[in-house]
């Protein structure tokens, strides 16, 4: 490992002599907040589709990275152009100019105009980018909690994947993100994909990813458009050395489905940029409690009465729990989710941590007269301790 970390500081120190004049580096360097977007594309040649847009800001004075997951599906309204949706966009720009850098490019232009907030970064890859990607990092691991199946001939996509521990090639790990079925479709596919970062993120900050520097330098000037240059890719992972990863927020763009597209909320939008760029939303009032935790719980797993062992459970442990029932009726979910709702996600996580949930995101809604909502998955069996059984 001291070898590792040698070979690290020496590639440090190469970096910052020679990407003085790259921006990215120099942010980090400086501590000035680095904002990126990262774009999936499909690989159809005449007219790539934007499948996957992420957006990540991250503060290197806090190392505290936030992202939002921007639905495939939002609303946009480009001057002269017939389309509704962002992922409609990069399509658009590619089949009109065939350059990549341009469709990148306006898709962050829409994308700032949707955030107010300035974008400088991004980086787009395909397919083939994003499968190569995987397998040099030697596949990644992710557990499922119930059965994932999807067959579409035309498309040419068939996902079959059991319960359990599965370590993801590849190929494989394409399919668990493109994964998209059932009610809750894009929320779930947004969770797994964030949580699929964190692990991409845990592998990327092992000293011993510099092993397959050479070929993940050949990926990226074969299959990553970006305007991030080679050298502060090395300076990322440096970076990420000392990353914990309990320094990450996820998000998704707030709004609302209607008629086919997601509109965004544009003052909850700000107010999830006021949470990254300051650390708190200004006009959230507090509510007079006697813990410091306040909590509602859902029951979202299709097993009656587990809403109200929770609220026990964590009442027991000192957290005020004001409200529990079950969730819409029509809407289950397949894990456990933890939902920052003040821009508190400390908050978020002590609770996760007691019940044993993996998915945190935050959700600021200062109505709702909490600091915390947990919706209880079909995992529920494999929570901590929380049901009197073990």
């Amino acid at each position: 490992m001291k070898k590792y970390i040698i070979i690290f500081g020496l590639i440090f120190f190469i970096t910052v002599v020679l990407t003085l004049f790259n921006p990215l580096t120099l942010n980090l360097i400086s501590g000035q907040r680095v904002n990126g977007i990262i774009i999936g594309t499909d690989d159809v040649d005449y007219a790539k589709h934007s499948d996957v847009i992420i957006f990540m800001s991250y503060n290197p004075k806090k190392r505290f990275l936030d992202v939002i997951s921007i639905p495939r599906d939002t609303k946009i309204s480009v001057e002269g152009i017939a389309i509704r949706k962002i992922n409609q966009l990069y399509a658009y720009a590619y089949k009109k100019s065939k350059s990549h850098r341009n469709a990148t490019e306006s898709v962050r232009n829409e994308l700032q105009k949707i955030l107010g907030m300035d974008i400088q970064f991004y980086a787009q890859l395909d397919y083939s980018g994003f499968r190569n990607f995987i397998d040099v990092l030697g596949g990644v691991k992710v557990e499922i909690s119930r059965p994932m199946h999807y067959d579409d001939n035309w498309g040419k996509l068939h996902i079959h994947f059991s319960t359990g521990t599965h370590l993801l090639n590849g190929q494989k790990a394409l399919e668990y993100i493109r994964y998209r079925t059932g009610d809750r479709a894009d929320l779930d596919r947004i969770l797994r994909q964030q949580g699929f970062i964190r692990e991409v993120m845990n592998k990327v900050k092992d000293p011993r990813v510099i092993i397959y520097f050479p070929k993940i330098a050949k990926i990226f000037y074969q299959n990553i458009h970006t305007n991030i240059s080679m050298w502060d890719i090395l300076a990322v992972i440096y970076e990420l050395k000392n990353f914990n990863l309990s320094n990450v927020r996820l998000q998704s763009l707030p709004g609302s489905p209607s008629r086919g597209v997601w509109v965004a909320d544009t003052s909850a939008v700000q107010k999830s940029i006021e949470l990254i760029t300051t650390g708190l939303v200004n006009d959230i009032k507090k509510f007079p409690t006697y813990s410091n935790v306040v909590v509602e719980i859902f029951n979202a797993s299709g097993k009656t009465n587990l809403a109200g062992q929770m609220r026990r459970a964590l009442i027991k442990n000192g957290f005020d729990v004001i409200k529990i029932g079950n969730y819409d009726a029509n809407s289950k979910y397949e894990k456990t989710l933890v939902i920052d709702r003040m821009g508190e996600l400390s908050k978020a996580q002590q609770i996760a941590a007691l019940i044993g949930a993996k998915e945190v995101i935050t959700k600021i809604d200062s109505t709702r007269g909490v600091d915390v909502t947990v919706i209880i998955g079909r995992d529920w069996e494999g929570l901590k301790n929380l049901w009197g059984k073990k």
